[in-house]
This record gives structure tokens, C-alpha cells and sequence, in this order.
């Protein structure tokens, strides 16, 4: 395809991606592209456009995967965070039987972690499954 324009590339690959959906043989491709172009095309040619839509939709889903996976990993890395501040106010609290403005600050904090932790759990629902989340006493 070295006779070709880019916008003419750009449109080969969009019929070829389109035709090929459709089972259309090569023959009939062959036929459309000189029929928006003017020029033809071999079946070695149609062959390597199809190959190259493949690798990219390959690199695009590989791609897309990776983000996927992390966005898991951060998810699950601040509810681990979450959790761990959440054991460290109930020690807190534990500890200063005796300072009740310690405490009230405490359970403050602890009001304002666990609506987030609730947040996160009913926005991304279906991320948690396999994610083991410590029990978290609540100490009266």
C-alpha cells in the first residue's frame, strides 16, 4: 500500500474492518476500495490491514486490561489504608478511657472513615470479590 495517502490508508482500513465484519469475501473488498479510491489493492495487502487491526485491537484490550487491573490494586490499597486507620481510632479510643475530648475526636474520625469505607464498598461493588478485609472489633 506505498501508492496510498494516508486518509486513503485510514479509509482502506475502515473498509476492510467494515467488510470483514460482514464475511465479504476479498474479491468484493478488493472492489470497494477501487471503487473509493481509484487504485487497487492485492489480497496480500487486504491480508496485512486485517493483520494490523488485529494487533492493535490486541495492544488496545492488553492496554485496557492493565489499567483495569490498576485501578484494582489502588481500590484495594486505600480500603487496606482506610481499614488501618480505622483499627488505629479504636486503639486510640482504647487507650484514653479517661480523655473523653481524645475519644469524641476519635470517634469523629472514625464516623467520617467508615462513611467512606461504606462509599467505596456500595460504588464499586463487584471489585471486592477476592479481596480479604480484616475484621474490625468495635471496642464499647
Amino acid at each position: 500500500m506505498s501508492s496510498f495517502t494516508n486518509d486513503e490508508r485510514v479509509l482502506i482500513k475502515n473498509i476492510v474492518a467494515k467488510l470483514s465484519i460482514k464475511k465479504v469475501s476479498s474479491a468484493q473488498i478488493i472492489e470497494e476500495v477501487y471503487q473509493k479510491t481509484n487504485k487497487t489493492i492485492t489480497s496480500k495487502e487486504i491480508y496485512n490491514v486485517r493483520q494490523s487491526i488485529k494487533n492493535e485491537s490486541y495492544q488496545w484490550f492488553k492496554t485496557r486490561a492493565e489499567g483495569q487491573y490498576e485501578y484494582i490494586r489502588e481500590f484495594k490499597a486505600r480500603i487496606e489504608e482506610i481499614l488501618w486507620q480505622l483499627i488505629k481510632h479504636h486503639n486510640i479510643i482504647e487507650k484514653n478511657q479517661h480523655s473523653p475530648q481524645i475519644q469524641q475526636i476519635s470517634l469523629a474520625e472514625l464516623q467520617k472513615l467508615n462513611n467512606e469505607l461504606s462509599n467505596y464498598f456500595n460504588i464499586v461493588p463487584g471489585i471486592v470479590n477476592g479481596i480479604t478485609i480484616p475484621a474490625v472489633t468495635v471496642l464499647s
